[in-house]
């Protein structure tokens, strides 16, 4: 009973950490092992006993102890050795097979799964254009993407879901496509790898199988999260490397240039991060399980909310530029002045602003405005755009333009003064910015001008008197 309490003692250490760190004492079966019994047992590197082992007692009685070990070592490895598989074959080492992280608890793929956690944020998600992202959510998105399927094939789909669908671009009707831009999208991820910067969209994207989420701050490993957790992902916490994985450059096949917002953002040495401006601190936590006075906000603020978000979307986008206005004699003019650190407008390239003037007599009426009908050709000075052109010189969508045609979009931090000359009898006017998601030309082309994303809204407007 004392040789086996004795060997009990001396082995059962190490089959209990093996337990503690593996879950099990599972072997590699990739190779036969063999079993020697001569001057040492082997039963894989973990247990050795040889000729030495004894009880520690002196004297005779050490002697039948040390054999009455010896007897119940052998006993003991025989079986393990049996249970092993041991064989004639050469001695192949045991490898000990360490478990896959444990999977998270909760489906990171559905934001309604954040919400007990993250309320906050999830709901501020629920309005940005991250939640809108798949074609189904998206009208303008939609139109375009069925527009470029039918001229190039259903290969398409696929290409344009590396940005809109990142969780599963290969099936964009997949649940976790459907999602958009969600939760675990930006947050489930592993790693960010851009190559020289041609890799974009899921393409450089490596998430988490085990499905961790990380953010901006550390968490500790000890957190009581469903989900596995870590240390802060310097691709969120320096403000732009996820962001322009999709927000940074694109090429149509011929090499001109569409959307430029990083390219914009890189050449106009901007200080400050993406985030900064469309993630800006707000108040309050961002869930039940932060105790942060403030949190970045996660509606992704930008032109679409001039469409879903009415005041609040106004103002952050009025926000972007300034108008000072001034009424001299018969000249009116404005001084436009870029706030933001990319052109204006960026992002989607058939985005544009119009600025429009109309001047009132004193008793109010209209007796002036800067055009009527077509902005392009009454006052082309006026339209803040990109044109692109076909091989024939004939106005086109950007993904077939063999040329831009025109870029007068006001770049970074540029003041740009409009002038017109107007009735003596003015004596008010009012200057109107007003943005477009797209051109009516192109809104017609893709079925969408009785959609209200094809209709203006209001940006900013200005008053001036004599």
């Amino acid at each position: 009973m004392n040789a086996f309490s004795t060997l009990s003692f001396e082995t059962a250490p190490a089959v209990r950490i093996a337990r503690e760190r593996y879950g099990s004492e599972r072997s590699s079966t990739a190779a036969p092992r063999r079993c020697e019994m001569g001057g040492g047992v082997h039963v894989g590197p973990a247990f050795a006993f040889g000729p030495g082992l004894g009880s520690g007692v002196e004297g005779e009685s050490a002697d039948r102890s040390d054999m009455s070990l010896r007897a119940a070592a052998l006993l003991l490895l025989t079986t393990l050795a049996l249970a092993a598989g041991c064989d004639d074959e050469p001695e192949t080492p045991t490898v000990i097979e360490a478990p896959e992280p444990p999977r998270a608890a909760i489906d990171i793929d559905d934001p309604s799964a954040c919400a007990s956690c993250h309320a906050t944020v999830v709901e501020e998600w629920r309005t940005s254009m991250h939640a809108h992202a798949h074609h189904d959510e998206d009208p303008l998105y939609g139109a375009m993407r069925r527009f470029r399927m039918e001229r190039e094939g259903p290969e398409l789909a696929s290409g344009c879901a590396q940005c809109h669908g990142p969780r599963d671009p290969s099936d964009p009707d997949s649940p976790a496509s459907r999602v958009g831009v969600g939760c675990a999208a930006c947050h489930g991820l592993a790693s960010v790898d851009r190559g020289e910067g041609s890799r974009m969209g899921a393409r450089a994207l490596t998430y988490s199988q085990s499905g961790a989420m990380r953010g901006p701050h550390d968490v500790p490993a000890s957190a009581p999260a469903p989900h596995g957790v870590g240390d802060a992902a310097p691709w969120i916490t320096d403000g732009r490397t996820l962001c322009l994985v999709c927000h940074d450059a694109v090429s149509n096949p011929q090499g001109v240039a569409n959307c430029t917002t990083g390219a914009e953002h890189a050449q106009a040495g901007a200080d400050q991060s993406c985030t900064s401006c469309h993630m800006p601190q707000v108040e309050g936590a961002s869930g039940a399980v932060s105790s942060r006075a403030t949190h970045r906000s996660h509606a992704f603020m930008g032109p679409h909310h001039l469409w879903r978000e009415g005041e609040q979307g106004t103002a952050f986008m009025a926000s972007a530029v300034s108008a000072t206005p001034s009424l001299t004699g018969t000249s009116l003019a404005v001084t436009l002045r870029n706030r933001t650190q990319h052109a204006m407008p960026s992002g989607f390239p058939g985005r544009m602003v119009v600025v429009r003037a109309i001047g009132f007599d004193e008793a109010g009426a209209e007796v002036w405005r800067s055009f009527r009908e077509d902005p392009m050709t009454e006052d082309p000075d006026a339209v803040l755009n990109k044109v692109y052109v076909d091989a024939e010189g004939a106005p086109t969508m950007p993904p077939y333009a063999t040329e831009i045609a025109r870029d007068n979009r006001l770049r970074p931090d540029e003041a740009r003064q409009l002038t017109w000359t107007v009735p003596s009898s003015v004596t008010r006017a009012e200057i109107q910015l007003i943005f477009r998601l797209l051109p009516p030309s192109a809104a017609r082309a893709l079925g969408l001008s009785e959609d209200p994303v094809a209709q203006p809204r209001p940006l900013l407007a200005v008053t001036v008197t004599r």
